[in-house]
């Protein structure tokens, strides 16, 4: 007998490892779910709880963009500037109104956000916009 015969019928010494696969499968959904989640708890959008402070309705002023890009405060057409300087005097007032923009369905995105931009830099605390659906031909 060769000492070769012998070494075929020894017993393969036995190595304990670990299963892998199964921890690597468990730490991908962990951060799957951590990628997903922290983007939400991150941005955190402030809303307004419950009733003003004062218990008076704030004022709303009414400014109205047309298609041909005419501007209407409140009902009485007004320039750019003149624009400017009344958004600017009502945001000095003591209480300052909330600008409501009616842009009417048509209007060119630029000449809304050439308002939006001009009654940002007034200084108002409060600017909602007031969206219009354009009428569909059926």
């Amino acid at each position: 007998m060769s000492v070769r015969s012998l070494q075929s019928y020894a017993p393969a010494p036995v190595r304990a490892e670990i299963n892998v696969t199964s921890l690597i499968d468990v730490l991908l959904a962990l951060v799957l779910i951590l990628m997903v989640t922290a983007p939400l708890a991150m941005h955190r959008i402030p809303l307004p709880l419950g009733a003003n402070a004062g218990g008076a309705e704030p004022k709303i002023l009414g400014l109205s963009v047309k298609t041909t890009g005419e501007l209407y405060l409140d009902g009485s057409a007004v320039s750019r500037a003149q624009l400017s300087a009344a958004l600017a005097g009502a945001a000095a007032s003591a209480s300052p109104p909330v600008l409501e923009i009616r842009p009417e369905a048509t209007t060119r995105y630029d000449e809304v956000a050439a308002v939006l931009a001009l009654a940002k830099r007034s200084g108002l605390p409060a600017i909602r916009i007031e969206g219009t659906r354009a009428a569909t031909a059926d």
